[in-house]
């Protein structure tokens, strides 16, 4: 049986297994999905981070949420514009 983890479950263990955490994008396979509709979620450690990426993808005018989860801070912006994350995940192929 599979079971979902949450955005916060799957920074910390991806925290926890890398001894120096680059910047991530989740949903870059089409794989993370809000309400059921396909999302990409940019995420860094440093504002920074987070911020580059979002000029990367064209997201700098979307609101960045600072998340704290068992001792980890990051920075995460979600992208959920059906145009924008089909382009990102083509990219990504």
């Amino acid at each position: 049986m599979y079971r979902t983890r949450t955005e916060q479950e799957w920074v910390f263990e991806y925290v926890t297994r890398k001894p120096q955490p680059t910047p991530v994008v989740l949903g870059s396979k089409g794989t993370w999905s809000g309400n059921g509709k396909p999302m990409i979620i940019l995420i860094g450690f440093t504002l920074i981070d987070v911020l580059t990426l979002a000029d990367i993808y064209d997201a700098a005018h979307h609101a960045i949420r600072e998340m704290k989860h068992q001792g980890i801070t990051y920075y995460a912006i979600n992208i959920i514009e059906k145009k924008k994350v089909k382009e990102i995940i083509e990219e990504w192929k």
